[in-house]
């Protein structure tokens, strides 16, 4: 795994965050977690799904490289805000379903967070570190 990971992180010029790492290394690439499940690092995802776009959007060049924007909650037109807002330096790691997703914060100051994306209502919505996200996962199943 560890080959699997410093590949990636050599193909987007990021270094993943500490606890998602270590994840990664010493418990699963994807599998069993909130909502439908942990995306591994690279899967791949069926070309019709929603996601397939996510996911593509991860891979440019530099998306994961550019430093996430944010340090605080984006609403969506569901909380009278706009849909309309950069995600550049997350990751997708888990899909909640009709287009929310979880990403991890891959570079900038929130790096190593999983924050809710619901472009469509709720907008972006700032959570806890990779391993308090999961934990609490964990503990509610």
């Amino acid at each position: 795994m560890e080959d699997t990971i410093g590949f990636f992180e050599q193909q987007h010029g990021v270094r993943l965050p500490a606890s998602y790492r270590s994840f990664l290394k010493g418990v699963a690439d994807g599998g069993a977690g909130p909502d439908y499940g942990l995306l591994g690092l690279t899967e791949e995802v069926d070309g019709e799904e929603a996601l397939h776009d996510l996911r593509a959007e991860g891979r440019r060049a530099d998306f994961l490289a550019t430093p996430f924007p944010h340090t605080d909650e984006r609403r969506g037109p569901g909380k009278g805000g706009d849909a309309d807002y950069s995600v550049e330096g997350s990751l997708v790691i888990a899909e909640c379903g009709c287009g929310t997703v979880h990403r991890l914060v891959v570079t900038g100051r929130n790096a190593g967070h999983v924050w809710l994306d619901d472009p469509g209502w709720g907008g972006l919505t700032p959570g806890p570190d990779f391993r308090d996200w999961y934990s609490a996962w964990l503990t509610t199943s």
